[in-house]
């Protein structure tokens, strides 16, 4: 599903409420599934669907996903992201486009 995508964290630390205005978030399409992750395990990962092995998606999958929030123009979903053999806590805010 096609939507506005603005990621609320960096390596773990939130973005200030003034950071997060400013961006306007990229337009992608958002595919959550239950499949197999880097950390071994089955887990319920979001990912960005697109032209994508050809080049780089925009940013790591969410593994161990989960709804956050959800109001009628939106949802946040919440997770780990994997940077550098790193696990990291990120939230992606998804606005309906």
């Amino acid at each position: 599903m096609i939507f506005r995508v603005t990621l609320m964290r960096r390596r773990g630390v939130p973005f200030t409420p003034k950071e997060l205005s400013k961006d306007q978030g990229k337009r992608v399409d958002v595919a959550i599934n239950h499949e197999s992750c880097v950390m071994g395990r089955s887990s319920v990962v979001a990912s960005i669907r697109g032209a994508w092995p050809l080049s780089e998606p925009p940013w790591p999958e969410l593994m161990d996903c989960q709804l956050h929030s959800m109001a009628p123009n939106g949802m946040v979903l919440t997770g780990t992201e994997e940077i550098d053999g790193v696990m990291y806590a990120q939230s992606w805010l998804c606005r309906a486009e």
